[in-house]
């Protein structure tokens, strides 16, 4: 396999740096690395494991020059950009909410739904789901056997999933609160600090919101299952990094709770649940800085449904991981050989 040139767009953002730690970690055969972000980024840098990698103009970049871009900058760069690329025959995996759900981009999950990546051809678009969609995908995905019915989810979403403002936003106000000052309103229309925000996005006329059919658009299509019954509550919390998610489902064989956590495992999540046990469960916080699933709490509920606890790092885990997982997966399967 040759090795590959890569251009990160949006190196910069929370997502971007995580993109490029990971690289470094896998250590895929790369043979160069380009950092793109917009001209108010120059002159700044990023690291990629031991080598520090100048911030290039993604205005003056031709990706002609490299075979796959890694879109992490948001959906305004993925839509001027990716026509662009795709163009100079780049391939592009995209982690914005610009094709996720468009009928002719493959919407994947390595390892839950990547046989969709055979026969793509020259100049392909991979779509990655939000972060808030992979960690649930990857635990339905383990349960989909037992024929999924109905699924309820409630999602606890830390502030890094806006971006590095509502970091800034969130410890500022949590000073200010402490000092006694007023504070101020930026990101979030509403206090963020020692409070929850039950509201994520924009709303349509039926009251659901932006994340929430997010959610279930793209757990739908990852699973292919697009009359698939899923209820969803997104809501804010005042945590810097790692979300937690409440699941309930009902399946249409019986499903017993030891079974369940067999199965989480086969599919490669962490399972920590004891239920005798000494605090049996994993916090966001605790689920930050790595990229496994935590699966806590499975328990079987009134009805013949199972009820557990997710947990994630949504930088690393739910978005970062998804980019460098389907690397790799392209990379296997001979795109850029």
């Amino acid at each position: 396999m040759s090795e590959l040139r890569i251009a990160i767009v949006g190196a910069t953002s929370l997502v971007g740096e995580a993109v490029l730690e990971l690289l470094a970690e896998r250590q895929l055969p790369i043979g160069r690395v380009f950092a793109l972000d917009v001209a108010e980024k120059e002159g700044e840098t990023v690291s990629l494991g031991n080598l520090e990698l100048d911030v290039v103009m993604l205005e003056d970049f031709d990706f002609a020059n490299v075979s796959l871009a890694i879109f992490v900058g948001g959906s305004d760069l993925s839509r001027r950009y990716i026509p662009e690329a795709r163009t100079a025959g780049c391939a592009v995996i995209d982690f914005s909410a610009v094709y996720r759900m468009a009928d002719d981009v493959p919407l994947v999950v390595a390892g839950v739904n990547d046989r969709v990546l055979d026969d793509l051809g020259e100049g392909l678009l991979v779509a990655v789901p939000n972060c808030t969609v992979t960690p649930v995908a990857k635990a339905l995905a383990a349960l989909q056997a037992s024929g999924l019915q109905r699924v309820t989810i409630a999602s606890y979403q830390s502030v890094s999933g806006t971006g590095r403002a509502a970091l800034e936003e969130l410890a500022n106000q949590t000073t200010a609160l402490f000092g006694a000052r007023d504070i101020e309103l930026e990101v979030y229309q509403k206090r963020i600090s020692f409070n929850v925000l039950p509201l994520i996005g924009d709303v349509d006329e039926q009251g659901i919101s932006e994340e929430e059919q997010s959610l279930v658009g793209e757990l739908q299509k990852i699973l292919n299952r697009p009359q698939l019954n899923i209820e969803a509550s997104c809501v804010r919390v005042p945590v810097f990094f790692g979300h937690g998610w409440a699941v309930t489902l009902q399946t249409q064989e019986p499903l017993a709770a030891d079974k369940a956590r067999e199965l989480f495992v086969a599919a490669g999540l962490q399972v920590v649940d004891d239920p005798k046990g000494e605090l049996p469960y994993v916090t966001p916080l605790e689920a930050s800085g790595n990229e496994v699933v935590w699966v806590s709490r499975v328990r079987e509920t009134a009805g013949g449904t199972i009820s557990f606890w997710l947990a994630a790092d949504n930088v690393r885990a739910g978005a970062a991981e998804p980019c460098v997982a389907l690397t790799a997966a392209l990379m296997k399967r001979g795109y850029f050989a």
